[in-house]
């Protein structure tokens, strides 16, 4: 991954001094607020960081970020998997489209995060 020089440091950055990666175990993450204060790293900042990666939506919602996706590329791959999926035997029918109002209610509804 290349890191972007513009953009704000991810908690992992902010967490590294206490050894917290993307691939440390969420039950090992649990343990970190008493390793910052053991070590007096917990400031303001590091204190923002591990609320970011305390909970499991509010660390996916983090992790997300660390893969580079193409969605230009990815997507028509997508739509053709799905439309294959829908067209077997037994699959539902493609149904009448959406409208922009209940596509954007659950839009919304899918990308709410309780963090």
């Amino acid at each position: 991954m290349i890191k972007d020089p513009e953009s704000a440091p991810s908690p992992y950055d902010a967490l590294a001094e206490a050894g917290v990666t993307p691939w440390t175990s969420h039950a090992d993450l649990r343990d970190v607020p008493f390793e910052l204060l053991a070590r007096r790293l917990m400031t303001p900042h590091t204190q923002a960081a591990w609320d970011a990666l305390r909970t499991v939506p509010g660390r996916l919602l983090v992790d997300l970020f660390l893969y580079d996706v193409d969605l230009a590329a990815e997507l028509p791959g997508a739509v053709a998997e799905i439309d294959r999926t829908l067209a077997e035997p037994g699959g539902p029918g493609p149904g009448a489209p959406l409208s922009e109002e209940t596509a954007a209610r659950l839009l919304t509804d899918l990308v709410r995060f309780d963090i």
